[in-house]
């Protein structure tokens, strides 16, 4: 594993579930780090998180963290450390970042393959784009405060026309759970929330549950559309955001079942 400490964009903020204490009053708050990660190559992949201070005046004071990453769900325990950071004071309108390369082999198994559409299609290049699929808990504390983030992310590659795809989801709620689905897409894009026997999840969810997070678009979707949603689950009052990024990808005419997701039907 290898921690890397310059400068590079900033991947994606999503879903953050925050609880910090005030730092001192001679030092701006140092507010929840931008989370992302991507595949350095094939077998290794890069997180990254980009703390900044947007105050016009006062530094931040310095603190210690961890990072650790989980099985991709909700209310799930820590799998194994990602690694352990140190954030010196950081000028006013100034950001630190902090990166660290892991291999495939110390993070929990993706639910599925996510640079493939099965053995029976063939898509024009490689859809959707390789990535873990996961969940990591940040958090941090020292002179400038403290705070708790969890960030959780998956992908998908949808036939436009054919049936639902679909990534497996695991709950570690010891109560009954809520949710809802937050769709931004445009029209033509469906997410549904489905229990393991593909059956429409009810309302309440019962503890510890699994399910399915699926999604279809219309025949209408272009190639290479995109649409980011999140589903929300609610247990005894505290809220886990679930983010999933689904692709429109180019598939030939067969279409199996595998691992990660439901997809049967022939797509012409």
């Amino acid at each position: 594993m290898k921690k890397l400490l310059h400068l590079l964009p900033a991947a994606f903020l999503a879903g953050l579930f925050f609880a910090a204490t005030a730092a001192p009053l001679a030092a701006a708050d140092l507010g929840p780090p931008e989370i992302g990660w991507e595949m350095a190559s094939p077998d290794l992949v890069r997180f990254h998180l980009h703390f900044s201070n947007p105050d016009p005046f006062e530094a931040t004071l310095p603190v210690s963290g961890e990072m650790h990453s989980q099985q991709f769900g909700a209310f799930l325990p820590n799998y194994g450390l990602i690694g352990t950071f140190d954030i010196p004071p950081i000028e006013p309108e100034s950001f630190f970042d902090v990166y660290f390369e892991v291999p495939l082999s110390n993070l929990p198994p993706s639910p599925g393959p996510t640079s493939a559409l099965g053995s029976a299609q063939a898509p024009l290049a490689v859809c959707p784009p390789p990535i873990w699929v996961g969940n990591v808990d940040v958090t941090w504390g020292g002179p400038g405060g403290a705070g708790h983030v969890n960030y959780h992310f998956g992908n998908v590659g949808v036939c436009p026309g054919g049936a639902a795809s679909c990534v497996h989801v695991i709950t570690g709620c010891g109560g009954n759970l809520t949710w809802a689905i937050n769709n931004p897409c445009p029209p033509g894009w469906t997410v549904t929330l489905e229990n393991e026997d593909h059956t429409a999840a009810p309302a309440v969810l019962p503890p510890n549950w699994t399910g399915w997070i699926c999604v279809s678009a219309s025949a209408n979707i272009p190639i290479g559309a995109q649409c980011c949603f999140s589903v929300d689950f609610w247990c005894a009052g505290v809220k886990a955001t679930v983010n999933v990024c689904a692709f429109a990808c180019p598939c030939d005419v067969g279409v199996e079942q595998n691992s990660w997701g439901r997809v049967k039907n022939i797509y012409r």
